[in-house]
């Protein structure tokens, strides 16, 4: 009898997730920026004075971890992919539009529909959400503040802040640790003070909710700065020309008005007192809002800032630069952090060792990343059954990229690539546009326009002296045995994570007499 009464007991005990189970357990703070360049803060090397001094101050605070991929450069699958732990091609969410796409359930996958919110939610966390969000795999506690009312468009800092002291009291008051993930709209176009941020747009975007404006007649303040065009720095992958110094410095005001929004997510955690037991982390689903960068598979478009903060368990003041980690890496970390099991079906692995111990054994050496579909319209995913070898073919919208990022190079198989096929113009930016105008009589921008239009079937960069990746080493002999370490590490994990490109990566090879030896 009384063995059976213990084992009642004990049964018991796992089916409540009473607060024993979440005694001492950190709270989740997890910020992220929309389309903001790795090297864009001041923490990250950018020489603008005063650009980001939350996130410079939270840095210096915790751990500032310099190389971490996202796994796709476009909104939605890159935060699916941050909240699920799983590759676009294993979760089927490949793009915008209608997905998965018809022909990907042909291919019998089975992926473990949890994220790390539901994990956390089931584990008796109160979870919460404000700003963009990336998957229906999530679960919430509290009704997510999503939509450009409830956040000035993602850019009003005072929004975020009343959302979050809300949340964080009603978590005091429940006695629940939370997790809640507060997504910034900034640096995404239309920028700061930009010519198309125009009062169509702004109604446009609101609909046709009542909104008060601010005094100046938006939905949201205008950033704090006004930097000089001649004083903005230019990302590495682009030339030095005057039209691109003014933008960009719309994008680096728009940049610090998503610091604002961070300050004021941090104030909100100092004045219900839980900063000192909550891991605050920060990163970007995607560079900024260029060719070359968003949408493309070079460090400019896949490589975001990482800082986590974690008082009294994460040493302050470090700039770990020797170390690589994914995005897919982050929800397991997460789940360690908490106390939770592991989660199941990640492709990712938790980190903490590197958080929080010296001499740690983390081993990482390249980051996946790739790109699908831009837009599958939902008709038309209705007349594909199956997947084709030559989907790109027929799908201006299906644009196939592979990549592998180490430190030192930058890996990509474009699979669509074949000298004819190009990107339709909805993948295509305001770079793009530039090149296209002042093309005649120049050269370098037309060849600069056709590379980025058509690209090349693969491409190599040595990212310590080329790190705008712009002297492509793929036909380099002296790159050839870099070249076909990465070609039998890509054959390798796509084969790993059941990627439906495999076929055509291997036929790509096997059309070259210098390709690897796939027995080897």
């Amino acid at each position: 009898m009384k063995i059976l009464l213990s084992y009642f007991f004990f049964a018991f005990c796992f089916l409540i997730p009473s607060g024993a189970k979440l005694k001492n357990v950190p709270n989740i703070l997890l910020i992220t920026a929309d389309d903001l360049g790795w090297n864009s803060l001041g923490c990250t090397g950018n020489s603008l004075t005063g650009i980001s001094p939350h996130l410079d101050k939270l840095a210096r605070e915790g751990i500032l971890i310099e190389n971490c991929h996202i796994a796709t450069p476009i909104c939605g699958p890159s935060r699916f992919a941050l909240y699920t732990g799983q590759f676009p091609h294993r979760t089927g969410y490949l793009g915008h539009g209608q997905q998965p796409p018809r022909w990907w359930h042909e291919f019998n996958r089975n992926p473990v529909k949890k994220s790390i919110t539901s994990v956390l939610h089931d584990f008796g966390y109160l979870t919460g959400l404000i700003g963009k969000h990336g998957t229906d795999w999530c679960s919430f506690s509290t009704s997510p503040a999503g939509s450009n009312e409830d956040t000035g468009m993602g850019r009003n800092p005072e929004k975020y802040f009343t959302f979050a002291r809300e949340f964080m009291d009603q978590a005091k008051k429940e006695n629940k640790p939370f997790f809640l993930s507060a997504n910034a709209h900034d640096p995404h176009r239309f920028w700061a003070r930009h010519r198309d941020e125009t009062n169509a747009w702004i109604k446009a975007m609101m609909g046709p909710v009542q909104w008060r404006p601010l005094e100046n007649g938006k939905p949201y303040p205008d950033p704090l700065t006004q930097f000089d065009p001649k004083d903005c720095p230019i990302p590495a992958s682009y030339p030095e020309i005057p039209f691109l110094r003014n933008e960009l410095a719309k994008y680096y005001d728009s940049v610090n008005r998503m610091d604002q929004v961070v300050g004021k997510l941090l104030h909100a955690l100092e004045e219900t007192g839980l900063d000192q037991s909550t891991v605050v982390i920060f990163l970007s689903d995607h560079g900024l809002a260029w060719d070359m960068s968003k949408w493309s598979l070079y460090p400019a478009g896949t490589k975001t800032p990482l800082i986590i903060r974690w008082p009294d368990k994460i040493e302050s003041a470090q700039y770990n630069r020797k170390s690589l980690v994914s995005v897919v890496d982050l929800a397991p970390t997460v789940a360690e952090i908490c106390g939770l099991p592991p989660m199941e079906g990640v492709d990712g692995k938790s980190f903490l060792s590197l958080l929080c111990e010296e001499g740690s054994l983390w081993e990482r050496t390249e980051a996946f990343s790739c790109f699908n579909y831009m837009n599958n319209d939902a008709e038309r995913d209705r007349t594909i059954a199956s997947y084709s070898p030559d989907l790109y073919k027929t799908e201006e919208q299906y644009r196939p990229s592979r990549a592998l990022t180490s430190i030192d190079f930058n890996y990509i198989w474009n699979g669509w690539s074949d000298g004819n096929a190009s990107l339709p113009r909805s993948m295509l930016g305001e770079f793009a546009n530039f090149l296209r105008t002042n093309s005649e009589g120049s050269e370098q921008y037309t060849d600069r326009l056709n590379f980025i239009t058509h690209r090349i079937g693969e491409e190599l960069y040595d990212l310590r002296k080329d790190p705008g990746c712009l002297n492509n080493l793929a036909d380099k002999k002296n790159s050839s045995h870099v070249l076909k370490e990465f070609r039998t590490k890509m054959v390798n994990f796509l084969g790993k994570t059941q990627d439906h490109e495999l076929g055509n990566y291997l036929t790509f090879l096997g059309t070259r007499p210098e390709s690897i030896n796939l027995s080897e």
